[in-house]
């Protein structure tokens, strides 16, 4: 009997010292949110997670804190996230060199397919390429014409392998020209040169460029989207010139490997939402970006698709791989 009764107290004890089971845990999110850019404050990846992080925190109910981790064309911002538990308490917005780094920059310390859950395809921005405002050529074939007598001539990128760095080196082969690529930590870094002179030209997102373009800081010479922007119509699309040429920028939402399908749902669902206020939308537009909001799998595809793109164009030595 008393045997009996020390292994009910027993069980007993057991019982109450087991986790609580998952209902009773604290619901997600239960604390702030860090939202990584993997780039420097000012460029598109920074002027997106500015515009969504205050609605996103709203419809989450936890504050979205963005901290910004430069450097390697954003494979030190992933590294983080790959480092980071899979909580849903740790996200970054990619850029779209998260799909080829893996290319061009060596010893990763992850997996680009296999280590992140690609959440959504959020937004992309045409590409422009400008020049120096004391630079002469005005048009497309003129600045061919000046680089063809100029070799050397130094453009900047928001880091190698970004949709700048790539634009910029087709162009250079697809026209035969000898350029000198200087990468930066975003386009913010990289803007500051180009104002300041100590670069030529450059291939950037629109929503970077645009202010600075209307400004009269810089001059506008084409833009590399299927047709003309709306906010600059009078600038020509640099396929009018050259069929084809198109690689934009574009940002995305990604979380760590292995996020708990609830929590996955509940930042989809949120993420969604933010991506259809009106407010959002009207900043996004003012700022030349094209929401797409797309579902994980086209996302993941995407990347997988400029892998591949990316894979050509080093084996064609048109970007050298390390």
């Amino acid at each position: 009997m008393i045997h009996r009764r020390l292994l009910i107290a027993a069980a007993m004890a057991t019982t109450l010292a087991a986790p609580l089971p998952g209902w009773a845990q604290a619901p997600y999110p239960s604390q702030p949110i860090r939202l990584i850019v993997p780039f420097a404050p000012g460029g598109a990846v920074d002027q997106t997670a500015r515009t969504i992080s205050n609605a996103l925190g709203e419809r989450l109910g936890q504050a979205i804190v963005v901290e910004n981790k430069p450097g390697a064309s954003g494979t030190l911002g992933a590294g983080e996230l790959y480092r980071a538990k899979p909580d849903g308490y740790t996200l970054m917005l990619a850029l779209d060199s998260q799909a080829v780094n893996h290319h061009t920059v060596k010893n990763l310390s992850f997996d680009t397919f296999k280590d992140f859950d690609y959440l959504s395809l959020l937004v992309t921005t045409p590409q422009i390429l400008v020049t120096r405002n004391d630079l002469p050529p005005k048009t497309l074939d003129a600045f061919v014409t000046y680089l063809k007598t100029h070799p050397g001539t130094a453009y900047g990128s928001a880091g190698t392998a970004s949709a700048g760095h790539v634009n910029s080196a087709q162009l250079s082969i697809l026209k035969q020209l000898q350029t000198t690529h200087i990468p930066y930590k975003g386009a913010a870094p990289l803007l500051t040169d180009l104002l300041g002179g100590h670069i030529d030209f450059a291939f950037a997102g629109l929503s970077v460029m645009l202010p600075h373009v209307k400004a009269g800081k810089v001059k506008a010479i084409a833009v590399s989207s299927p047709g003309r922007s709306k906010q600059l119509p009078e600038v020509p699309a640099m396929n009018e010139s050259i069929p084809g040429f198109e690689f934009p920028t574009w940002i995305g939402l990604v979380g760590p490997k292995g996020l708990p399908e609830p929590v996955r749902e509940k930042i989809l669902k949120a993420m969604r939402e933010v991506m259809h206020d009106p407010q959002v939308e009207r900043r996004f537009a003012d700022n030349a970006f094209d929401i797409v909001n797309s579902s994980p799998e086209a996302f993941a595809a995407r990347v997988r698709k400029d892998s591949d793109i990316m894979a050509d164009l080093v084996k064609r030595k048109i970007v050298s791989a390390d």
